[in-house]
């Protein structure tokens, strides 16, 4: 098992986030888990984040399609996993995304 947050922006952030967060839980499996929608505002930006902790990394296709449907709208979509890794979705990214989950023991299992 491992744990990554998962920051959604844009203009629409929080129903993004809410969005994303149910498709997630509908995809994992029955020992992960998904954390209830925290919204972070500051003058500038609203940020929506989703905890989440898995094992695999079938998620990484999970969070990229369902961004890859929504970028056109302005969703941003950036995965933080505990080792510091920063990553923000752009086109082609879910490979990326796959090998850091794997470096970080997340495909393991």
């Amino acid at each position: 098992m491992s744990s990554a947050t998962v920051e959604v922006s844009g203009a629409q952030a929080a129903r993004w986030a809410a969005e994303l967060r149910a498709v997630l839980a509908a995809a994992v499996g029955p020992d992960d888990s998904v954390s209830p929608v925290q919204v972070q505002r500051s003058a500038e930006m609203v940020i929506a984040v989703i905890g989440l902790v898995f094992s695999g990394v079938e998620v990484a296709k999970t969070i990229t399609e369902w961004w890859s449907s929504r970028r056109r709208d302005g969703a941003a979509v950036t995965v933080l996993l505990p080792d510091g890794t920063r990553i923000e979705l752009t086109e082609g990214s879910q490979a990326r995304l796959e090998i850091a989950m794997r470096q970080d023991g997340t495909g393991q299992h």
